[in-house]
């Protein structure tokens, strides 16, 4: 999206309602869209534009190494999330087309330069899924790299969708996997899954065809 175009769709919400935080997510990676994307946000965070401050958004990433660099240098206090997914190699790149890449020494050496050019809390986003990633050594791994960021932990349980072969792990799993990180001292957050009857959940949105009669 343009520059202008992106800012039309992120202010686009009726005027009673109270915009307070916006998550740049969901949509592509933010960080390929590198010059449109700051050049929206400075117009949201500019007290003639939407005056939102700059630490109430919240810039996802896939992991693109370089950018999180270059994201370090600008002046705005931009929050910062990581899609990390898994806590080696091996597993993320499965997942994680990017990984092949911009391996984990990469990624964590580009979040280490932001986070010393910022002062800023990293958040690592972490979809568990089924007999991949949520096994104990994927969590003490996962633990002992937000403990080194003192970053916080968004643990997001696959939703099914049709024609994947991921699953989602039994609720004694997903619940051990967050108990583990809190026993560790991580900040962790168990995400609720909404919409799931509708197949609106997070990771669920996608077309689907109606086959003609």
């Amino acid at each position: 999206l343009g520059a202008e175009r992106w800012y039309r769709r992120q202010t686009g919400v009726k005027e009673e309602r109270l915009l307070s935080n916006i998550v740049v997510m969901g949509m592509g990676e933010p960080l390929a869209n590198y010059e449109n994307l700051m050049a929206a946000l400075s117009v949201i965070n500019a007290p003639w534009g939407g005056n939102l401050g700059a630490r109430k958004i919240t810039i996802s990433t896939s992991g693109l190494a370089p950018q999180i660099r270059r994201l370090a240098g600008e002046e705005p206090q931009y929050r910062l999330a990581i899609s990390l997914h898994a806590a080696t190699d091996s597993i993320r790149d499965q997942i994680m087309p990017v990984n092949r890449k911009y391996p984990l020494k990469e990624l964590l050496a580009a979040c280490e330069a932001y986070q010393r050019a910022k002062g800023r809390m990293i958040s690592f986003e972490y979809i568990l899924i089924d007999r991949l990633n949520d096994t104990p050594e994927q969590c003490d791994l996962l633990a002992g790299i937000a403990r080194r960021f003192h970053a916080h932990v968004n643990l997001i349980p696959f939703n099914d969708v049709d024609g994947c072969d991921f699953r989602r792990p039994p609720q004694t799993v997903i619940q051990g996997f967050f108990n583990h990180l809190q026993q560790r001292g991580v900040s962790v957050t168990l995400r609720q899954k909404k919409g799931g009857d509708i197949n609106a959940a997070c990771g669920q949105l996608r077309l689907r065809k109606m086959e003609k009669n």
